[in-house]
């Protein structure tokens, strides 16, 4: 119970900061995309639109281990609006960041066009480029718990609708599941006398991101329609898996467990939605940084021609140096992600038994729980790998 109560302090802290944040979102994007001459690193992290949604899951399963069912009621909501809103906060996004191109005169389209920029954004060679994203930033775990609530534990009919819609999305998004697909039957012919247990298993650690570097020649204007060649580091960020995509063994009483949610796609999809504006605001800065630099450098050669002492000489390799360095040194992508989710969410779907104790097992290692008293129990089962003992949870979802 004290580490649910941490766990609920924290996951509030993150909560209470989204939302100030959120109540001046417009100034904020505004702000990001005018920052033209930043690093993306050095502005506040409001967390990516994953980030989001599953901040408000996981505070509807701690609300729900320590028996706050109209809490994680609230939460869930909450998760299901973030999903709702993912789509128009990026497309907002991405509009200021093609804005602020636009304004300084960056032509992104043109840059992207450069031979050597185009290979480097070639999505198809891009790590991951085999995984294929979920839709619109619907991430079936959340859609499945928000439809296993409102099913099992709903106030009335109504409620049970928003269970059965939420169910039957989540089975046309993992067809292969056959636990959800139970769950929409009894979402359609309900079976009031049943007591079910559910077992989540979250396993592995999910993508994270690196930073990808070009460094380039290419033509900066100097005004008069003149031109000239200029060295521009570009820092773009790259969603990457280390090793390749497995699932040890994962069963409950003997029984298999099934993909639910595959967090490289949802990853996949928050990063790729995302990456116009990331592009546009990355291009944008490393243009106008190469820029700067180089009429520093035209002002320090016209000075020193002025000027032949010896001084002056030094101004000039310094300020060329020193234009150089900088444009390469303050080159950084923004890396900054929830490093401890996930790789993949599992579930399996057991009626409970009379001894009311299962056995759960992941990559050869299992343990027994006993059940808490109730008609649907949840028990969550989580692992970094096989190599570590499962942590184990569990709580009532209908009494």
């Amino acid at each position: 119970m004290q580490k649910t109560a941490e766990a609920e302090l924290a996951l509030e802290n993150a909560a209470r900061t989204l939302e100030a944040w959120d109540e001046q979102a417009d100034v904020l994007i505004s702000k990001e995309a005018g920052a033209t001459l930043l690093n993306l690193t050095v502005l506040p992290y409001r967390g990516r639109s994953s980030d989001r949604i599953l901040l408000q899951t996981y505070r509807a399963l701690n609300f729900l281990e320590a028996g706050k069912t109209d809490a994680a009621r609230v939460a869930l909501n909450a998760a299901f609006r973030a999903q709702a809103e993912a789509v128009e906060r990026n497309e907002k996004e991405i509009l200021a960041a093609q804005e602020a191109a636009a304004k300084e005169s960056v032509d992104i389209a043109g840059l992207e066009k450069n031979p050597k920029i185009a290979t480097a954004l070639d999505r198809k060679q891009a790590p991951l480029a085999g995984v294929a994203p979920y839709a619109d930033y619907v991430n079936p775990f959340t859609t499945w718990l928000h439809g296993i609530y409102f099913l099992r534990a709903g106030a009335d009919g109504s409620d049970h609708e928003r269970g059965r819609k939420s169910l039957e999305r989540v089975a046309a998004m993992v067809p292969e599941n056959a636990f959800v697909r139970e769950d929409c039957d009894d979402a359609q012919s309900p079976r009031d006398d049943e007591a079910l247990t559910y077992v989540i298993f979250e396993y592995g650690v999910a993508p994270h991101i690196r930073e990808k570097r070009l460094d380039l020649i290419l033509p900066i204007p100097i005004g008069n329609g003149r031109s000239t060649l200029a060295p521009v580091s570009i820092a773009l960020p790259e969603l990457v898996r280390e090793g390749a995509a497995w699932l040890p063994p994962m069963t409950a009483n003997g029984v298999p467990a099934q993909t639910l949610c595959d967090m490289s796609r949802v990853l996949k999809t928050d990063f790729e939605n995302a990456y116009p504006a990331v592009l546009s605001r990355t291009l944008t800065t490393a243009f106008l940084k190469t820029a700067a630099s180089v009429a520093a450098n035209i002002a320090a050669q016209e000075y020193a021609q002025h000027d032949d002492s010896g001084a002056a000489s030094l101004v000039m390799l310094g300020t060329l140096l020193t234009g150089t360095v900088f444009t390469y040194s303050s080159a950084e992508a923004d890396v900054r992600a929830w490093q401890t989710l996930p790789e993949n969410f599992s579930l399996v779907r057991l009626k409970t038994p009379e001894s009311r104790q299962i056995s759960v097992e992941v990559g050869g290692r299992s343990r027994d729980v006993k059940l808490l008293p109730g008609k649907v129990n949840v028990v969550l089962v989580k692992t970094v790998g096989v190599a570590t003992e499962p942590s184990i949870a569990q709580f009532i979802l209908c009494k």
